[in-house]
């Protein structure tokens, strides 16, 4: 006798950290999305070059962990993967859902919100996008892909009211490689997203320098 999957829906407690005075005083509010093995309470430190009088930002952690390295330890998150994923995929966009319902409580007319995905997280953010259709200010990629799952041609729209688009990558980034951008690139172009490529010298991180030249602009 082959043994029966079940599921069960279950609480659990979630975190996330925030960076920046009171959201009520921010001009621009963000949504930060780590990558693989990364923690919030780590992955927000990157933002810290931001003008914190303007910018607040909140980073949700992803609910799956584990050790990342063992000696020393460091324990590390992730928010997918292939096994049960669309059970994974459900709960994080539901956990997203009330990460945005939480600011948009918060939030007046006057604020603007962003968004940003780096490595794994990119994927996240374009799965929630797909879902949630937030009003936001920018998207910006970060060393990530896009996720073959998500209909973008249904989303031209929607992407073209958005005002600023980046994809964000190191010319020495050991996982996208300068073949496989253009091909990201290409498909983004096909698919209408309309986003502008920004290099930095460097590997497979978020470069504080060129965040803050994109919170410029905003």
């Amino acid at each position: 006798m082959d043994p029966i999957e079940h599921h069960l829906t279950v609480k659990r407690t979630a975190h996330y950290c925030t960076l920046g005075h009171d959201i009520k005083d921010a001009e621009q509010v963000w949504i930060a999305l780590h990558g693989y093995g990364q923690l919030a309470s780590r992955f927000i430190r990157k933002f810290d070059k931001l003008d914190l009088t303007k910018h607040h930002i909140i980073s949700p952690e992803a609910l799956s962990h584990f050790y990342y390295k063992r000696s020393p330890i460091i324990v590390g998150a992730s928010w997918m993967t292939s096994h049960q994923r669309l059970s994974e995929i459900e709960d994080y966009l539901s956990y997203l859902d009330q990460i945005y319902e939480m600011l948009a409580d918060k939030m007046t007319a006057e604020q603007k919100l962003n968004i940003i995905g780096f490595s794994q997280g990119t994927t996240t953010m374009w799965r929630w996008i797909s879902h949630r259709r937030p009003v936001l200010n920018s998207i910006v990629m970060w060393a990530g892909e896009y996720p073959s799952d998500v209909d973008y041609s249904s989303m031209c729209g929607y992407i073209e009211k958005i005002q600023y688009k980046f994809y964000c990558l190191g010319d020495q980034d050991e996982f996208i490689t300068a073949d496989y951008h253009q091909k990201l690139s290409t498909f983004a172009d096909k698919q209408g997203l309309g986003f502008h490529d920004l290099s930095f010298s460097g590997a497979h991180r978020i470069d504080r320098k060129l965040l803050s030249k994109i919170a410029d602009q905003l």
